[in-house]
């Protein structure tokens, strides 16, 4: 199972292939801002998107999400709250970059969405050293995809909720960037 190399950007039709959905799903997602395209963005005929590892990994978070039918704003949300942790993560271990992290150093990365409000990524393993718990409240969120969601440190999970839903984030990075188109 080979690693794609971050060097190279990946094509829309690349992602398609090893996501296995129809590009205008894809389309869609980029023009409602939920994943920003790290190496270009179209602008014009002739001029295609290309994408970065991490945006692979994000197009495969938002597609779980959207299965289990949660909004696209509330899809953005998370993945703007995955970039914001990376920078957090990043400033304090220099060098850390969160897919490579999942990857290489596993990191165990979980998000979970309480009571539809509340979005709670929770790290562990890896070179952290002791767990990092970030929060977030989706309904003091601005829906502007360039506005960044003003995120709490947390000691430990909320326990005051009626339901919740949890990704394994660290599954999804593994399945979707070690395997082959």
């Amino acid at each position: 199972m080979a690693i794609m190399a971050d060097t190279e950007p990946t094509t829309l039709k690349e992602v398609q292939l090893r996501l296995r959905v129809p590009q205008h799903v894809l389309i869609h997602l980029c023009e409602k801002g939920v994943v920003i395209p790290d190496f270009a963005e179209t602008s014009g005929r002739g001029k295609r998107r290309e994408f970065s590892k991490r945006n692979l990994f994000e197009f495969a978070v938002a597609l779980t999400l959207r299965e289990l039918e949660l909004s696209v704003a509330t899809t953005a949300l998370v993945v703007r709250l995955l970039r914001s942790f990376e920078r957090a993560t990043a400033r304090a271990l220099p060098g850390f970059v969160l897919f490579e992290h999942i990857l290489e150093k596993r990191l165990e990365l979980t998000l979970y969405l309480l009571d539809g409000r509340h979005l709670v990524v929770d790290a562990r393993g890896g070179t952290l050293g002791r767990p990092v718990m970030l929060g977030v409240d989706i309904g003091a969120t601005p829906r502007d995809p360039n506005a960044r969601p003003r995120i709490e440190k947390l000691r430990s999970l909320p326990e005051d909720f009626d339901g919740r839903l949890e990704l394994n984030l660290s599954r999804i990075a593994r399945k979707v960037l070690q395997s082959g188109p």
